[in-house]
């Protein structure tokens, strides 16, 4: 009996690694490359897995294209909670998002924002693609809105200048235009809130 239990939670635990496996292997490829150009035989072969095994984890490309940018949000939302934790400040909690994609912009695979990247290989703004790319656009929104002093007037319509400077920010730390992107959109941040109010 406990044997058959023990060998239940292996297959499982081999099968949450298998699966952990190819998002991040999907990951890399499509940041490099974007998912429309990967096929499924690079993420296995990449991967070092059958192709049967990435169809028993995902029903199709777009189940894992789906899963791969779900979890990048996801990545990215629970990196910005963590460094804002404790921060009383309310510039220090701003000024933590444009550090955390500052830092990012730095890494060697950076290619501007991924998700908004993976935004636009959809046809049209109605795939479940866009569907994540937009929930994370408005759940880094929300957390800009309440890094932002709750007793601050015209909150609402500065998280979106923030949030409106952070986007432009990383476009353009990749694009190249300007020689500190994100330097010149964090200080124009930190002029906004130090505006009247």
């Amino acid at each position: 009996m406990q044997h058959a239990k023990r060998k239940r939670q292996g297959a499982r635990t081999d099968a949450s690694t298998c699966r952990a496996r190819l998002v991040d292997t999907a990951r890399q490829l499509f940041t490099r490359r974007g998912a429309a150009n990967v096929g499924i035989n690079d993420v296995t072969d990449s991967a070092g897995v059958a192709r049967m095994t990435l169809y028993n984890n995902f029903p199709s490309k777009e189940a894992l294209i789906v899963a791969v940018y779900q979890d990048m949000a996801d990545s990215t939302l629970r990196t910005l909670d963590a460094q804002s934790t404790g921060m009383r400040s309310e510039r220090k909690r701003i000024e933590a998002f444009f550090d955390h994609f500052g830092k990012r912009s730095r890494s060697a695979d950076f290619r501007g924002c991924s998700l908004i990247h993976a935004s636009f290989q959809e046809e049209v703004p109605l795939g479940p693609v866009y569907a994540v790319v937009q929930a994370y656009k408005r759940a880094l929104r929300e957390r800009v809105y309440r890094a932002l002093d709750d007793k601050r007037k015209g909150r609402g319509e500065l998280a979106d200048q923030i949030l409106i400077l952070l986007d432009g920010a990383v476009t353009e730390a990749y694009l190249k235009g300007v020689a500190d992107a994100i330097g010149a959109a964090r200080r124009a941040a930190v002029a906004l809130i130090g505006m009247p109010r």
